[in-house]
């Protein structure tokens, strides 16, 4: 989600060794040919991106696609994890596609390159997608073979699947922060698509689009422009369920990410806008039918309107993962504490009426993504700062894993590490 320990990198990047996680096998290497079972490629998918119906915005601005910047995703971080069985995950990066069939002892690259990634979304054990700066990428077999989709005009951010048809999509808009380019802050839409994402429609939604989910067809949740909204109609009306913070101008709103929980319900973090003494405001909620509830918030910052005493688990806005309609995990960073910062968590049960402090995530110092299946039972991608004290530090990428609640943490993938001079 975050991507500030990049900010630190200056001059050139030596690698220095991967330790003791194991490596990538032979059978890892990437997949032969973009095509699968169900999902063969079709002319022009090799850059090629089709119009979108005549409404759109992106067909309302005239001829072809309109001028969009190049979406800017962080060079080799794990931005997205997702486990869908105790034994089956993937984790994604700028450069590679990686998998594991035995929770993580040991991960394969499946595809490697520029992709940019910042996200996956399967929604089975064989049916996924993943999301990059300009590719959108499915599979039917696991992961075995990758297909490139056509992306309409407006670059796809983010997706998330129901069905190996329907699925639903923020693309286009801008960032203003260094959030993350998953989720606009800005000027982002929803598409929804019912091909598998072959081809897309637009979808009417409140102004400023971040982020989108949906349990069913009918039932759904949007972040849009620092608030949440809901919809039971698949989304041609939506409901206001948060005031949201005060934006710092109309160009700088916070972000809403919402992640949808069965049974009607979903767990969302709202971030932002601005920064200041190493703090960033945001705020946690569970949602259902009733509305939404704030959980925790970061107390540093005054959030009128929102009624909550309970602290955010650290000062940084981090990842969380929705467990159940009824359980979550959020994880947060705090930059300033220690030498290198550290990932603080909180385990929420009872639909939010219940927040347990559980320190911090052993291995990491700036977490990016998580999964977890249970509140016992998770994973963690991230990235573990040390300092040599000679002016020189380390970074190394890492995913985590926990079976006891965090009691104890295992690494399970670590990176090369990049050696790298404190100061620019």
């Amino acid at each position: 989600m975050r991507t500030r320990w990049l900010a630190l990198v200056c001059g050139v990047l030596v690698l220095v060794g991967c330790g003791h996680a194991p490596a990538p096998s032979a059978a890892g290497s990437t997949a032969p040919g973009p095509t699968t079972s169900g999902l063969a490629s079709s002319p022009g998918q090799a850059g090629g991106r089709p119009g979108l119906p005549t409404g759109s915005p992106a067909a309302a601005a005239g001829k072809g696609c309109p001028a969009e910047p190049v979406l800017s995703f962080p060079a080799g971080s794990l931005t997205g994890i997702q486990f869908v069985s105790a034994a089956r995950g993937w984790a994604v990066s700028q450069d590679q596609i990686l998998a594991t069939t035995d929770g993580g002892q040991h991960w394969t690259v499946q595809r490697s390159g520029q992709l940019n990634l910042a996200s996956v979304d399967f929604i089975s054990a064989e049916v996924g997608w993943a999301v990059g700066a300009d590719v959108l990428l499915a599979t039917s077999d696991g992961g075995t073979h990758w297909a490139s989709l056509p992306e309409p005009c407006l670059q796809i951010r983010s997706v998330h699947f129901i069905s190996p048809y329907a699925g639903f999509a923020v693309a286009g808009g801008r960032n203003v922060t260094d959030f993350g380019p998953e989720a606009p802050e800005i000027a982002g839409v929803v598409l929804a698509t019912s091909d598998g994402g072959r081809s897309w429609r637009v979808l009417p939604t409140p102004a400023n689009a971040q982020t989108i989910c949906f349990s069913d067809p009918q039932a759904g949740w949007l972040g849009a422009d620092g608030r949440l909204y809901r919809t039971t109609d698949g989304g041609r009306t939506w409901a206001q369920v948060t005031t949201g913070v005060a934006p710092l101008s109309a160009d700088s709103p916070a972000t809403m990410i919402v992640q949808c929980a069965g049974a009607g319900s979903a767990w969302a973090l709202e971030v932002g806008p601005g920064a200041a003494m190493s703090q960033e405001p945001h705020v946690g909620y569970h949602a259902g039918p009733a509305g939404a509830v704030p959980i925790f918030a970061e107390q540093y910052f005054p959030h009128p309107g929102i009624r909550v005493t309970a602290e955010a688990p650290g000062s940084y806005a981090g990842p969380f993962s929705a467990v159940s309609p009824s359980a979550a995990v959020f994880i947060d960073g705090c930059p300033a504490c220690g030498d290198a910062g550290t990932a603080p968590w909180d385990l929420v049960t009872e639909s939010g009426a219940r927040l347990v402090r559980e320190g911090n995530v052993g291995g990491l110092t700036d977490p990016e993504a998580a999964s977890f299946l249970s509140p016992q039972l998770g994973w963690v991608a991230g990235v573990v700062t040390s300092y040599s004290g000679t002016g020189h530090f380390s970074q190394r990428l890492r995913i985590v894993f926990t079976d006891d609640a965090g009691r104890t943490w295992h690494v399970q993938y670590a990176g090369p590490a990049a050696l790298l001079a404190s100061g620019c």
